[in-house]
């Protein structure tokens, strides 16, 4: 098993917004989880030029639910994702 990730000071909304505008990457290295960030900067520039900002949205939203789970003072895997489908992705298990 993994590294636990413990930032009960995370701020999901930051999170998220930093997903969403740095290539669907930032977020996850903020949180610790730079595996999944060099990943998501994958799939957001190669994904991107045929799916424009959906890569980028979801990630946004994977961020947000895994900042919010760090806010209330629970831990997280440094691969675990807020989105199930997230987990059949090569980078993100």
């Amino acid at each position: 098993m993994g590294e636990m990730i413990r930032k009960p000071d995370a701020n999901p909304i930051l999170l998220g917004i930093a997903n969403l505008f740095v290539f669907g990457s930032l977020g996850y290295f903020l949180m610790g989880q730079s595996q999944k960030g060099v990943a998501a900067l994958v799939y957001t520039v190669l994904l991107g030029c045929c799916l424009g900002p959906i890569p980028a949205l979801i990630f946004a939203y994977d961020g947000y639910l895994l900042g919010q789970k760090l806010e209330s003072g629970e831990s997280i895997g440094d691969k675990e994702n807020g989105l199930d489908f997230l987990d059949n992705l090569p980078g993100f298990n």
